[in-house]
């Protein structure tokens, strides 16, 4: 549609008040900006779902992704099958020269076990599995230096490996195929190998436990033929040594007086009960000092509420009660009798005397409490003392039981060593001439008949599920950094403004309203983006359109209290930038109060959108000159909407932004006294960020209301648009929420 434009003659001057006779002089009342302190939004289930559904294109497409590469994988990657067995690896000594044929003796070091793990793995015993499955010839375990294209490009970025003999090849790759585990807390390992055949993994699992078995027996024989030699050589000496080292320990005792009672000294006895004492005492002493410093708060505020035992308050709280009894009554005879009346005189007489009574039984406490405190930190101070110097007498004890230890260790260690040494004197003898292992095999290895790796069901669970997390960490992350706004707690934490209505969502439906004259359903507006809201409005049939159309008359009640003694009320309706839902909520407020029975004027002052003006006004001549102070000439170009009677006065098609300064002036007075014929008038002001317009009417206007669009409107810009109306910040009563505007 071709933008009109209304020509404002230049010798025009003079406008009418707009207050009503008799209405205040004081501006209305906005409605407070803010609603109390700011609270950050908390993350609950309900917001994460809505996260959710916003990104849902997005986790859906991630998680496809995620799920076309799993099956890649699947496909690309060639089946590796596993054979298993497992062993038990007895630790138990054998009593081969006991007549007690009996194993007995359990041991309890799970360390040996561990380091059979190591030794199953090992070279010594895998590369008897090379040599006894010929594994150096074999091309999955040895593969021969390939040649062409691929080589040499690996020659060139360095990434071939040096050349190697194909046993040491053929155990390095084995040593990668193997696994070697112990199940918790047992003495059962499980030994598991990995081939392209599952014939070949079961052979070379059943290699790896002979070749273990084998190398157990020969290094047992060969160790006890060692042992043996230099056992028999060492037990005179190690007599001798145990004699001498228990007369040392005996001598050094005596020496320096260490008393034993109990397994432990006397000394160390006697600090333990002195530390156990000092303990309690400083306990007593934080308790005292915290009462102290609870008392002192109270006493200092007033307010006994500090003190955390009610024993010590209940005196407090009985004149704190009859305080309150009298305060009411002081309150209730305050609004009744003169302020020198003889009752209320001895009211507030009854109200300091309390007050009087309260400050001095928290005084008392106060003191009480410190004397409980000095006592407590005066026995703490004695105790500290009496442990000081039990300290010292325990460090030179302390001191000369280290060179005790030292000798007692000795003792034990030579003693214990020659027990060892004249057991092992008889067993060696003959474990050298009978050597088995102490493992043996629970279960042969069984050819797999299905590959190990890799495992479709895990695989794919893994891509469903990982492209599941990623896209919804993703679409959480989006959400950490979007600033915009999308709930009224959000407005009120990061701008404090308050939210004073939230338009609920609605979406739109067509068709023709029944019960309308058909001249309704013939009106422009009907036609234009706006036709779904004021269906909505007009005659809302889904629940959704009846939300919205409550939500709009309750906030055109709100709009309607808060209105003062102005006759009409004049709403400014502005947002921070195009696209918030301005123009809709103007337009909404404008309809419901003119299907109210209310005289109502809609003003499009938005020289940079002028939907409205387009959607409802008649075309306007270009060379046609309106007198801008004049009402008259004024009403000639308003346009009423023949349902509900809403006038609207077309002015944003004049570009208020390029009016001088007279012309502004002029035109505020042609608008107030045009006005007068209205019970209320809502200003269009449109993005106050983008379009100055709103500067020009906002004289006019006795409210003003900011749009915020949920998921688009940034608190920054919130912010920005509130101090644009700095100097008539009495007049912004806050913040609307449109969660949805069908007309855009």
């Amino acid at each position: 549609m071709v933008q009109r434009t209304i020509r404002p003659p230049a010798h025009e001057a003079g406008a009418p008040s707009r207050r009503a006779p008799g209405a205040s002089s004081q501006a209305a009342a906005p409605l407070p900006l803010g609603g109390g302190p700011a609270r950050a939004s908390n993350t609950d289930l309900s917001g994460l779902g809505r996260i959710l559904v916003r990104r849902w294109p997005s986790i859906a497409l991630i998680t496809i992704g995620s799920l076309a590469l799993a099956v890649l994988y699947l496909l690309v990657t060639p089946p590796t099958y596993s054979a298993s067995t497992t062993l038990f690896i007895d630790p138990r000594p054998k009593k081969i020269v006991s007549e007690d044929t009996s194993q007995g003796g359990l041991g309890t070091d799970l360390a040996l076990l561990e380091s059979q793990v190591a030794i199953i793995r090992s070279d010594t015993v895998l590369s008897r599995v090379v040599t006894a499955l010929k594994l150096d010839q074999d091309p999955e375990f040895a593969p021969l230096p390939t040649e062409g294209f691929s080589a040499r490009i690996k020659a060139r970025l360095g990434m071939t490996r040096p050349a190697v003999e194909p046993s040491a090849l053929a155990l390095a790759s084995l040593a990668q195929r193997v696994a070697v585990k112990r199940a918790q807390k047992t003495y059962v390992v499980e030994i598991e190998a990995t081939s392209a055949t599952p014939v070949k993994a079961a052979r070379i699992t059943q290699g790896i436990v002979d070749a273990y078995l084998a190398d157990q027996t020969s290094a047992k024989s060969d160790e006890a033929q060692r042992a043996n030699a230099l056992i028999d050589s060492r037990l005179g000496e190690l007599r001798e040594q145990v004699r001498r080292a228990e007369t040392r320990v005996d001598e050094f005792r005596k020496a320096n007086r260490i008393l034993t009672s109990e397994g432990g000294t006397v000394g160390e006895q006697q600090l333990t009960r002195l530390n156990s004492e000092l303990i309690n005492a400083r306990t007593q002493a934080a308790e005292s000092k915290a009462r102290l410093d609870e008392v002192s708060a109270a006493a200092k505020t007033g307010n006994p509420d500090v003190i955390t035992d009610p024993s010590k308050t209940a005196l407090v709280q009985r004149l704190r009660e009859q305080l309150a009894q009298v305060a009411r009554r002081e309150a209730s005879l305050a609004s009744q009798l003169m302020p020198r009346h003889p009752v209320l005189i001895d009211i507030r007489s009854q109200v300091n005397a309390l007050n009087a009574q309260i400050a001095a039984e928290l005084h008392r406490l106060a003191n009480n409490a410190k004397a409980d405190f000095q006592v407590s930190t005066s026995r703490e101070r004695e105790l500290t003392k009496v442990l000081d110097a039990a300290k010292a007498e325990v460090g030179r004890t302390n001191t000369a039981q280290i060179k005790q230890r030292e000798l007692e260790q000795e003792v034990a260690a030579s003693r214990e060593l020659m027990r060892v040494f004249l057991a092992r004197s008889k067993e060696t003898d003959e474990q050298q001439k009978i050597s088995a292992p102490d493992a043996r095999m629970i279960s042969p290895p069984s050819v797999p008949t299905r590959p190990t790796k890799p495992v479709p069901a895990f695989i794919l669970a893994l891509g469903l599920l990982g492209g599941l997390a990623c896209g919804i960490a993703r679409a959480l992350m989006l959400d950490h950094f979007d600033t915009s706004l999308r709930s009224p707690m959000d407005i009120g934490s990061r701008t404090g403004l308050r939210t004073l209505a939230a338009l609920p969502l609605f979406k739109p439906r067509g068709g023709k309203i029944s019960g309308l004259p058909g001249s309704a359903l013939r009106r422009p507006i009907e036609l234009s983006r706006f036709g779904p809201l004021v269906r909505a409005i007009e005659a809302a049939r889904s629940p959704e359109e009846a939300a919205y159309r409550k939500a709009t008359l309750s906030l055109l009640s709100l709009i309607r209290n808060g209105a003062g003694g102005y006759i009409p009320h004049s709403v400014l309706v502005v947002t921070p930038h195009a696209g918030s839902g301005g123009s809709s909520l103007a337009l909404s407020l404008a309809m419901a109060a003119g299907a109210l029975g209310d005289r109502v004027l809609l003003v499009d002052a938005a020289s940079t959108d002028t939907a409205l003006a387009a959607a409802f006004a008649a075309p306007v001549p270009e060379d046609r000159a309106v007198v801008l102070d004049d009402k008259l000439d004024l009403a000639s170009i308003l346009t009423r909407d023949p349902v509900s009677g809403v006038a609207i006065l077309p002015i944003g098609l004049a570009d208020l932004r390029r009016l001088r300064t007279s012309q502004v002036t002029r035109l505020q007075k042609g608008l107030n006294a045009l006005a007068r014929d209205f019970d209320l008038v809502v200003f269009d002001g449109g993005a106050v960020l983008d379009d100055d317009s709103a500067n020009v009417v906002l004289p006019c206007a006795n409210e003003v209301l900011l749009v915020a669009r949920a998921g688009q409107t940034d608190a920054a810009a919130l912010e920005a648009a509130s101090r644009h109306f700095e100097l008539a910040r009495d007049r912004l009563s806050g913040v609307v929420l449109t969660k949805s505007d069908p007309s855009g």
